[in-house]
């Protein structure tokens, strides 16, 4: 039974041979050519079992002896152009289930020889495969008489990755360069061949095929020949019109080598991992970013779930990385996931999907919310990180007045009818929360998922709310600070002995929130303000009410590059973190501890596991009389803020590449490399011609849970685009409405500073 993409293969199918034999034949060529192709070979190959076959002469000696590899002087002389590949089969018959031919001259991008093992796979049935070149008549991407390409043989491949459809077809044509010889016994049960043509008939008479494959391109240009088709009717000749894509491919590519165009990206082989997450931003959305700029192992794609307040999964949307620009494909969903879904065939259908038509190789899953717990029995290897406590629990922190101890069902339905904090999922009855909450406990006793939390203190309270946890393997991966941010907030001047005279300075990040400690600032800041001054950074419209506070400087939002210019213009002695619930985490507490900078912090789950009290920091109950008297304290005693900011600039500090590392450590160990990897391992998923910024300027494309003003300032620049060329807009004022418009979205944009 053949294989091509769109059919199912059988399990054994699902991965890629373990081995195979890459033969490069060398027949007297210009020695300079036959070096490029050995160095080729040796550096883009996967594969190590390389070996010579050779003509038996001084030059072809002298060129070959420097390889290092073994050789077979068994060609007897050049072949003849039509007893190409009849000769070489005869002189060095395949060995190994995929033998891999490659003349000399030729020259071969990243992995070729594995991808050209993978598209043999696909289609099981055929014989031989070959990629698709340059000067072939019908494997050929060249259009009129250009001699060379243009381009190294890496742009162009990396454009075909762009444009291929990942496809085999049949060819009645042998290939000029490269040929994947597979199925052996048939080969060797075959008497000798006079020439290609006889070759061509014997498997045409045994109802044998080769195959081509557009998902590799191998640079034949500087060879001799490039092919013979004299043996051909003028029918087979006709034919290469109806293979997939190829008459596009070539347009498209001749065209971009006749100009020059190298690829904004070459993207090298490696495998696909799939981050899941929802689209509200925050701490996930910084830690999905700061992972994806940190890890060099992986390519990435990010699924989110897009909707709204009823309902968090109307859409699902697929992304090339962290920023939610225009996805590369979204589903929108018949029956919308109103919180999570127990199981869904629909999403079980996208999670097919992803695996078959993007290559998706190890899933990590920041968030389930407006998901499907399908995602953790995916059979893919599954990195879950609890940056929240849902769907255990709804209300997401697990907090009803105080943290939770326990949840009983009869616990919840009370959280469900008197917790604030159970404001997230009003839809879900206690009997779905229950129901969603144990299929994820069973997901976590039952699947092989490695389980992350950024903290000690989240795997603790999993594990006193949940008992069944307590022996289930858990591990803690801090969550690290991008390096750049990282040297922009270390400060350069070691402490200096504060002025005791000189009002207290205090800092705080980040939206001010109920949560976050809106109101505990509120009741203490009139009396704070009389001996300190205080900066509010990126605190958003949440600090509209502190506006008219003497002694308060606002700045509502910062770019990530602009923190450190602000904190030295702020020079603060002590930063405040005030959550009233308990953190996973807290990227705030990093920030501020990089920057060398003690803080003053309520003791809510991570916060009490990350300040050291009297070392680099201080930890107080979430209780303004509380909080005043300890900052009243630190006030009087300035030398113990000196210590702690010294104690700070000696603590190492975790960075995004020391987070990615510990999860690297973590990975279950692949014994076999997935087939998908070598489908079309180098695509960008992006219009070829435009590498995606012209065709996404076209389309407005916006984010429902981002802020009515993004939103308003993203359809102000749509609406001015559009007017500035609008035929039906009279030419002079064009100009004029496209520059109103501008100025608005101007307006429009949330204020960077006070």
């Amino acid at each position: 039974m053949e294989h091509y993409p769109g059919r199912a293969c059988a399990d054994s199918e699902r991965w890629l041979r373990r081995s195979w034999q890459v033969v490069v034949v060398v027949t007297g060529s210009d020695p300079a050519l036959c070096a490029a192709t050995l160095d080729d070979v040796r550096a883009r190959s996967l594969t190590q079992d390389i070996e010579i076959l050779a003509v038996d002469d001084a030059t072809v000696r002298a060129t070959v002896g420097a390889a290092a590899l073994p050789v077979r002087y068994t060609l007897a002389g050049a072949p003849a152009p039509d007893a190409h590949w009849s000769a070489i089969l005869a002189a060095r018959p395949p060995t190994e289930e995929a033998t891999l031919y490659l003349l000399a001259g030729a020259r071969v991008p990243q992995h070729w020889d594995a991808r050209l093992v993978a598209a043999g796979q696909r289609a099981a049935g055929a014989v031989g495969v070959a990629p698709l070149c340059w000067a072939h008549p019908l494997l050929g991407l060249r259009q009129g008489g250009a001699r060379s390409p243009g381009l190294d043989v890496e742009d162009l491949d990396q454009w075909l990755n762009d444009y291929a459809r990942g496809e085999e077809f049949p060819v009645a044509a042998w290939p000029s360069a490269c040929l994947l010889v597979q199925q052996p016994d048939w080969w060797r049960s075959r008497p000798g061949w006079d020439d290609d043509a006889a070759l061509f008939w014997d498997l045409r008479g045994q109802g044998r095929h080769v195959v081509a494959t557009d998902a590799l391109y191998v640079d034949d240009s500087r060879l001799a020949h490039s092919g013979e088709t004299g043996h051909l009717a003028p029918g087979y000749l006709e034919a290469d019109a109806c293979a997939p894509g190829l008459a596009t491919m070539r347009h498209a590519l001749g065209q971009l080598a006749a100009r020059g165009e190298r690829a904004a990206v070459q993207r090298a082989v490696r495998p696909v991992q799939l981050h899941v997450g929802h689209s509200w931003g925050g701490g996930l959305g910084r830690w999905i970013a700061d992972y994806l700029a940190a890890d060099t192992a992986h390519h990435h794609l990010v699924l989110r779930s897009v909707g709204d307040l009823n309902a968090y999964g109307r859409s699902i949307c697929l992304y090339r990385g962290a920023d939610m620009d225009v996805p590369i494909r979204s589903w929108r969903l018949a029956e919308p996931i109103v919180s999570v879904s127990a199981g869904s065939a629909e999403y079980r259908a996208i999670l097919e999907e992803l695996q078959r038509e993007f290559s998706v190789e190890s899933l990590v899953v920041s968030s389930l919310v407006g998901h499907s717990l399908d995602l953790l029995r995916s059979g893919l290897p599954t990195t879950l990180v609890m940056h929240e406590f849902f769907p255990f629990c709804p209300a997401l922190y697990a907090t009803f007045g105080a943290p939770c101890q326990s949840c009983s069902p009869q616990r919840l339905r009370e959280c469900a009818r008197d917790n604030p904090q159970h404001r997230f999922f009003p839809f879900d009855p206690p009997q779905y929360a229950l129901a969603v909450r144990e299929a994820f406990v069973q997901c976590l006793l039952q699947e092989p998922l490695t389980v992350v939390a950024p903290s000690d203190s989240v795997l603790q309270r999993y594990r006193q709310l949940e008992p069944r946890l307590a022996q289930r393997p858990m591990h803690v991966v801090p969550h690290g600070l991008d390096i750049a941010l990282m040297d922009e907030l270390r400060r350069e001047a070691p402490a200096q002995p504060a002025d005791a005279a000189a009002r207290l300075r205090v800092v705080l990040l980040g939206r001010l929130s109920e949560e976050k400690g809106g109101d505990l600032l509120a009741a203490i800041l009139p009396e704070l303000c009389a001996f300190a001054d205080v900066w509010l950074l990126g605190v958003g419209e949440s600090g509209a009410r502190f506006t008219s506070q003497p002694g308060v400087e606002i700045v509502t939002a910062y770019a990530p590059q602009e923190l450190g210019g602000l904190l030295r213009r702020a020079r603060p002695d002590l930063g405040l973190v005030l959550s009233t619930v308990p953190e996973t985490f807290c990227y705030t507490l990093s920030e501020l501890h990089a920057a060398g900078i003690p803080v003053v912090a309520t003791a809510m789950g991570a916060l009490a596991e990350r300040v050291e009290p009297g070392r680099n920091g201080w930890l107080v109950a979430a209780d303004a009389a509380v909080l005043l008297a300890q900052l009243r304290h630190l006030d009087r005693q300035r030398r113990d803020i000196t210590a702690a900011a010294a104690a700070l600039a000696a603590q190492p500090q975790p960075s995004a590449i020391d987070m990615v590392r510990a999860y690297a450590a973590l990975e279950p160990a692949q014994a076999e490399i997935p087939l998908s990897r070598y489908r079309l391992p180098r695509r960008t998923w992006r219009n070829p011609y435009t590498g995606g910024a012209a065709s996404e300027a076209r389309a407005l494309h916006i984010n429902p849970g981002q802020p009515y003003r993004l939103a308003l300032q993203e359809f102000l620049r749509h609406s001015a685009g559009r007017a500035a060329q609008s035929p039906a807009v009279p030419r002079p004022l064009r100009r004029a409405l496209a520059s109103l418009l501008h100025r608005l979205a101007r307006l429009a944009a949330p204020r960077r500073g006070a």
